[in-house]
């Protein structure tokens, strides 16, 4: 393996010395691409100021619009004094100090902020950069038992290629550093977890190592991708993809020789949903490849920006509805059986709060769809107003109204349908009280505490769901946490963290504080509700998850004989993924998407696609 490794890297090292043409990036696999996609956008090029030093957290006068990105790693330093040409007295630069690194945490449109590395030494002033030059990375192929060599040569190629034609990247081979890890004893495991690779990066001098270790889930080669910057232990990105189908062995006869079937070809055709999402290779414009085929169809098309969408079966008149909202109504439609929306009403309240949630929940008996809305304005008299909205004459009508917590429904019981809602404080340090949430129950028009719910002290009540993914008879909690990591929890055990992150696409939300002199306006971001559903019809969830920091991307997460799974799905929607839902039942479950298309600078205004799949 290792021979063959070092052949593949000096191979595509001397293809990106002589140039490859487009004919490379026009076969490259989308899954390929969406790798290379996520690993490049860890590395834009940056160089701005410090603007603001404030207990640990630093704010840069860099945003989104110049390409950052939360997760990205800056190098800290400080201009000294100007350095000239002893003859001409031309300006040549200036002398440069080393400070500290810093983590980007919350990126915004003109700014960012970050969390400074141990030992930093910045102040407002000083500057950070990724550096313009080629990033030097080191690439790792880690292979256990199943995977043929010849494939693994060939994928590893790819990638190469794939990372050489960025023209961002000096590719490193890392052919040395898989036979020592090897010679050390060191587990898969423990190296996709980080452990023991402080001693990598001092004894190879790397700086960035692109970790894929190769193996076989569910019958398939399977890559799973950590980049490490180091020193270190926490991976800067955690991704995994099956070995696309194109992607041929190096060496012939492996696989493909005679007549022997190619390894994409030797199980029975893939059908339930899980597998065509996950080996499809959906790309923007093509839906459609055989038996990884997911039609798609638009049915409804809004004129403007949908804030937050539920989808729900009902219980017991088994009618599918959608509730969504523009941050000023809150409109709800019965979705029929030709997929088609029929309105039912159509609710606008308190115009200074708003609207930056809406879920449908049955929170009675009768098996009545309420939906749960929550409500936030900057004004101090105002803050958190949430409601409960109930239909009554075939119109809305407030079940309660001005409650000061952000409410949560879920489906506790794994019936398929929310009906315990959750209740958590607000708080102006942090927007969401940490480890609070109480379960509530309508009664008598108002909401009742019946008592505390554990939740893990990370928990936010926006962007989170129950599921049995860990299993059948057990319920976990979902939810993406602060810095935009998808969590999934036991009780307050962490089961699974997520290194990439996820979410994002939702309105900012003020609060004004005035712990500095004249006040500052602290930004929280609500995030899109992961949706939990069987994809493959073997009675444990997966979880899809918009990834806006990527567009037109979405994250699933499956479990599987290996473990947690987390692979990006490149979707082929150009646009933000707002909020996802499914319509269950027998068969196949339909995935329903609201996709945004903005149309200014601010991201406040544009037109809102609602496209499901078809359960064909």
């Amino acid at each position: 393996m290792s021979r063959h490794v070092a052949r593949i890297v000096a191979l595509a090292v001397l293809v990106a010395v002589a140039g490859t043409g487009t004919s490379g990036a026009q076969t490259m696999p989308p899954s390929l691409g969406v790798l290379v996609d996520q690993v490049l956008a860890l590395f834009p090029k940056v160089d701005g100021e410090v603007i603001e030093v404030q207990d640990g957290t630093i704010t840069l006068a860099l945003g989104s619009r110049d390409g950052l990105i939360s997760g990205v790693e800056l190098a800290l330093y400080r201009q000294g004094r100007e350095l000239r040409h002893p003859r001409t007295a031309e300006i040549l630069g200036r002398t440069e100090q080393a400070v500290g690194r810093v983590v980007i945490q919350q990126v915004f449109e003109s700014y960012s902020t970050g969390t400074a590395g141990q030992g930093s030494e910045v102040q407002p002033g000083d500057r950070a950069r990724v550096s313009a030059g080629k990033i030097k990375l080191s690439l790792v192929p880690i292979v256990e038992g199943g995977v043929k060599e010849g494939l693994v040569d060939a994928a590893v190629h790819e990638v190469i290629e794939a990372l050489n034609r960025t023209g961002r990247f000096q590719i490193g081979p890392g052919d040395a550093i898989s036979v020592w890890i090897a010679q050390q004893g060191m587990k898969r495991d423990d190296v996709l977890a980080g452990k023991g690779l402080d001693s990598v990066a001092e004894r190879f001098k790397v700086e960035h190592l692109l970790v894929i270790a190769f193996t076989r889930v569910q019958a398939k080669p399977y890559m799973d991708v950590r980049l490490f910057s180091l020193p270190g232990v926490s991976p800067r990105l955690t991704t995994a993809l099956f070995v696309p189908a194109t992607i041929k062995p190096a060496s012939k006869g492996d696989f493909s020789a005679g007549s022997r079937q190619r390894e994409s070809q030797t199980s029975a055709p893939q059908r339930s949903f899980l597998a065509r999402l996950l080996f499809g290779d959906l790309d923007a414009g093509t839906y459609s490849s055989g038996e990884s085929s997911i039609t798609l169809k638009e049915i409804a098309k809004f004129p403007f920006v949908v804030a937050s969408m539920d989808i729900a079966v009902g219980s017991k008149d088994r009618i599918a509805r959608m509730v969504i909202t523009d941050g000023d109504r809150v409109y709800l439609y019965r979705i029929t059986p030709e997929r088609v929306l029929e309105p039912e009403w159509t609710y606008r309240g308190d115009t200074r709060a708003r609207v930056f949630s809406v879920q449908l929940a049955e929170l009675s008996d009768d098996g009545a769809q309420y939906v749960v809305v929550n409500r936030y304005s900057q004004i101090p008299a105002i803050l958190v107003s949430s409601l409960v909205l109930a239909t009554k004459d075939k119109k809305a009508a407030v079940a309660v109204e001005n409650v000061s917590e952000i409410l949560l429904a879920v489906d506790a019981s794994g019936e398929g349908v929310k009906k315990v809602l959750w209740a958590q404080s607000f708080v102006e340090n942090g927007f969401f009280k940490q480890g609070d949430a109480l379960r509530v129950s309508l009664r008598n028009d108002r909401l009742v505490s019946d008592g505390r719910v554990r939740v893990p002290s990370t928990f936010r009540a926006t962007g989170a769901t129950y599921t049995n993914i860990t299993g059948k008879g057990t319920r976990a909690l979902a939810f993406i946490d602060e810095h935009s990591r998808l969590r999934i929890a036991i009780d307050t055990e962490d089961a699974f963290r997520s290194s990439t992150l996820v979410g994002g696409g939702q309105a900012k939300l003020g609060v004004e504080r005035q712990i500095e002199r004249g006040g500052r306006t602290y930004l929280y971001t609500p995030e899109p509700m992961p949706l939990s559903v069987d994809l493959d019809g073997d009675g444990i969830e997966e979880i899809v998850v918009p990834q806006n920091q990527f567009p037109g991307r979405l994250a699933v997460v499956f479990k599987g004989p290996a473990g947690f799974r987390f692979q990006t799905v490149n979707s082929g929607f150009e646009g933000t993924v707002v909020a996802l839902g499914a319509i269950t039942g027998d068969g196949t479950p339909a995935l329903v998407v609201a996709l945004v298309r903005y149309t200014n600078m601010l991201n406040t205004q544009g037109e809102t696609q609602i496209i499901m799949t078809t359960a064909e």
